[in-house]
C-alpha cells in the first residue's frame, strides 16, 4: 500500500459555486496539468488522500479522476497509481482558451450528473447516519460486503428479473475499475487471445481499461455481432441502452452475441448504468438471462442518480471470482466500508429504485421536450432520439459542425463533439455533436434550445 503522497499546486473547492465539485477539481488539475504545474509522471494523490486533504468525499475524487482519464490527461497503473500523462502542450493554449471564453456559461451541454430535483434528502442522511455508527473495520471484504452484495443481487432480481447469487457480485469503485479487473481476470483465465470489440459509440471508460489491461481493443460491427469467428475475444455491449444514441439491442441481436460467445468460447460484458437505461419500452431478456449465466458478465452503477458516479458492481460467471478476488489492492481498489454500508440501506429500503423511477419519467418528458423543438431540422442535419437516456445527437458534416461548436461556445453553449465517443478510432467516426440535457434546469435547457434552433435556422 503506497504511502501518502502530497500535492504540489493550489486546489479551492467552493461548495457554493454552480459547478459540481469533482467538476471544480478537474478543471484545476487540468489547467495545472497544461501549465506544466503537474509534470509528466508525476503520481497523483490517491483517491483517499486527496478527499482527505481536500475535505471532501472520495466520491468526488474517483468522478474527477475517471474524467481526467476520459480526458486522456492521467494515467492509470494498476497497483501504483494514477500518474499525469505525457502531453505535447503548447505554452499558450490556456491563454488562449481564457481569451476565446465567453463571459458566461449559458447552457452546458456536455454530460453531467442527474438532476438534483426531488432529491430524497432525509432517507439519504439517515442511510449514511446508519452506515456511521458501525465502527471502521481494519480490512474490507475484497469483493464487497456480504449485505451489500445480496441487495445488489435482490435489486437485480427485483428490477431486471435477473436470477443471481450474492456470490456472483462484486462491488467496485467505479466502471473504468470494473471493467479492468474483469478483462485482466478474463486474461488469466484464457491461454490464447486478447482481443477485445467495444460497441460505438460509447463512453471512454472500457477502451481505456482495456488498453490499461494490455488488451487489442477494436470496434465492434454496427450490428453488434463479431463478423469472424476469431475477430475478438471479449464483446464490450450496451444492451440495455447505448450513450450517447440511447439505442437498445433488439432480442435478434442478443440471442446472435449469445450465440457467439458459446460458438467461440468468448466473453460477452453487458455494461448498464441507471442514467443510460432510463427510458421507454418493454424490458427484453437480459443477455445474463439469455446465456444462463455462462460466458457472460454484467458491469452497471446503482445509485448514479444520487451521487455521480454511482456505485459500481460486477456480476461475473463463477470461476471468475477468485481471479479478481487477488486483483483487488488494498489502495484505490475496494470501496469504503461507509459507502457501501449506506448504498446497502437505500437499496433495502427502495430509495435508488424509487428514485430511478423518478429520473427515467423525467428523461422521457425531457427528451419529448427536445424532440418536438428540434423537429424539423434542415437538410443536411439528422437528428437521433433514442428511446432511452437524456442526450440526444445531431448528424451533420463536418465543416457544419465544426462551425456549430465554434458559434455555440461564443453563445456561452457547450457541447461535446460527437467523435468523443469514438474512443477506439476517432478519425473515422461519424461527424456530429451530442446534447447531453437530463441534468440541465429547465430554464438552462430552455436557453441552449434556444441557441440551437437559431444555428439551424441559419442553415435553413
Amino acid at each position: 500500500m503506497r504511502g501518502a503522497d502530497q500535492l504540489t499546486v493550489h486546489i479551492n473547492l467552493r461548495r457554493e459555486r454552480t459547478e459540481h465539485l469533482p467538476q471544480q477539481l478537474v478543471t484545476q488539475l487540468a489547467r495545472a496539468i497544461h501549465r506544466g504545474q503537474l509534470a509528466p509522471a508525476t503520481r497523483l494523490p490517491s483517491t483517499r488522500d486527496l478527499a482527505r486533504l481536500l475535505g471532501v468525499s472520495r466520491g468526488v475524487v474517483i468522478s474527477a479522476y475517471e474524467l481526467l482519464l476520459a480526458k486522456g490527461l492521467v494515467e492509470s497503473r494498476p497497483g501504483s497509481g494514477t500518474y499525469v500523462r505525457h502531453l505535447q502542450i503548447d505554452p499558450t493554449r490556456h491563454r488562449r482558451r481564457a481569451l476565446a471564453a465567453p463571459a458566461r456559461r449559458v447552457c452546458d451541454f456536455t454530460p453531467g450528473p442527474a438532476p438534483t430535483r426531488a432529491f430524497p434528502l432525509a432517507a439519504w442522511r439517515a442511510a449514511w447516519r446508519e452506515a456511521s455508527y458501525q465502527p471502521p473495520l481494519d480490512q474490507t471484504a475484497p469483493l464487497g460486503m456480504p449485505t451489500l452484495r445480496e441487495a445488489i443481487a435482490a435489486h437485480l432480481r427485483r428490477t431486471r428479473g435477473i436470477r443471481v447469487d450474492a456470490d456472483e457480485v462484486v462491488v467496485a469503485s467505479g466502471l473504468r475499475q470494473a471493467c479492468w479487473l474483469l478483462f485482466e481476470a478474463i486474461g488469466q483465465a484464457q491461454s490464447v487471445g486478447r482481443r477485445i470489440a467495444v460497441e460505438q459509440p460509447a463512453p471512454a471508460y472500457p477502451v481505456l481499461a482495456g488498453r490499461q489491461a494490455g488488451w487489442t481493443v477494436g470496434a465492434l460491427p454496427e450490428n453488434a455481432v463479431p463478423q469472424q469467428a476469431d475477430a475478438a475475444d471479449v464483446a464490450v455491449v450496451f444492451a440495455e441502452g447505448n450513450h450517447p444514441l440511447g439505442t437498445v439491442l433488439t432480442l435478434d441481436q442478443r440471442h446472435a452475441l449469445v450465440d457467439w460467445a458459446f460458438r467461440t468460447g468468448g466473453y460477452l460484458v453487458d455494461i448498464n448504468t441507471e442514467q443510460a437505461s432510463s427510458g421507454d419500452g418493454l424490458p427484453l431478456p437480459a443477455l445474463f438471462s439469455l446465456a444462463g449465466g455462462q460466458r457472460v458478465a454484467m458491469a452497471g452503477t446503482i445509485g448514479d442518480s444520487l451521487a455521480p458516479p454511482g456505485l459500481a458492481y460486477l456480476v461475473i460467471p463463477r470461476e471468475l471470482t477468485p481471479r479478481i478476488a487477488g486483483l483487488i489492492g488494498d489502495d484505490d481498489g475496494p470501496v469504503a466500508r461507509t459507502t457501501q454500508a449506506a448504498y446497502a440501506r437505500l437499496l433495502r429500503d427502495g430509495v435508488l429504485v424509487h428514485r430511478a423511477t423518478r429520473i427515467g419519467r423525467l428523461f422521457t418528458e425531457r427528451r419529448e421536450q427536445v424532440r418536438a423543438a428540434l423537429d424539423p431540422v434542415p437538410h443536411p442535419v439528422r437528428v437521433m432520439i433514442g428511446p432511452r437516456g437524456s442526450t440526444a445527437t445531431l448528424l451533420l458534416p463536418q465543416h457544419l459542425a465544426t462551425a456549430m461548436v465554434a458559434q455555440l461556445a461564443e453563445l456561452g453553449v457547450a457541447v461535446t463533439p460527437l467523435a468523443e465517443f469514438y474512443r477506439v478510432d476517432p478519425a473515422n467516426s461519424p461527424a456530429g455533436i451530442v446534447l447531453a440535457f437530463g441534468h440541465l434546469p429547465d430554464e438552462e435547457l430552455r436557453c441552449g434550445i434556444t441557441a440551437i434552433q437559431a444555428f439551424l435556422a441559419g442553415l435553413g
